[in-house]
Parts: structure tokens; C-alpha cells; sequence
């Protein structure tokens, strides 16, 4: 199972997000425009900012969501991908 970026909880822990290294490297990119005073692609910002929002599950939301974190093994991790 490939684990998408986005919304991921822990059990009952507080949820969080993943950022798969191909969206990283893209927001790596975008953040580095910023620093270095370059334009900045609206559209890359306005994702982050989504993606960074979307630690805050709504009930509307697909969320990955995996054991206790203690309880995690590999890729028996992720219990099942479901709306909350």
C-alpha cells in the first residue's frame, strides 16, 4: 500500500501530516523561491497551505489512519484509509 501524502493519525494520538519526497521536493522548491526573493508560484503556496491546514481533520476528510505508533510494524502500519 502506497501512503499518500496528506492527513495521517497515530491510534487516538493527534493527527499530522506525511509529505511524500516528490511533494517535498516540489514545497522545497517553493520555500527556496521565497527565500532566495524569486516570484513565487501562487499555486505552490496556496497547496502548502492546504496541506499544512489539513493536520486539522474534519469529518469530511480522507484520513490515513494507522495503530498507536508503538504498535506499528512496516508495512503492517496502516490499519485502513477512511473518512472520520
Amino acid at each position: 500500500m502506497r501512503v499518500e501524502t496528506g492527513p495521517m493519525q497515530f491510534g487516538d494520538d493527534w493527527s499530522g501530516v506525511f509529505i511524500r519526497g516528490d511533494n517535498a521536493f516540489f514545497f522545497l522548491k517553493v520555500c527556496e523561491a521565497i527565500t532566495a526573493s524569486n516570484p513565487v508560484s501562487k499555486r505552490g503556496l496556496e497547496e502548502l497551505k492546504q496541506l499544512l491546514a489539513s493536520a486539522q481533520i474534519r469529518p469530511d476528510m480522507d484520513v490515513t489512519k494507522l495503530k498507536p505508533f508503538d504498535d506499528c510494524v512496516e508495512e503492517q502500519c496502516v490499519k485502513q484509509r477512511r473518512n472520520v
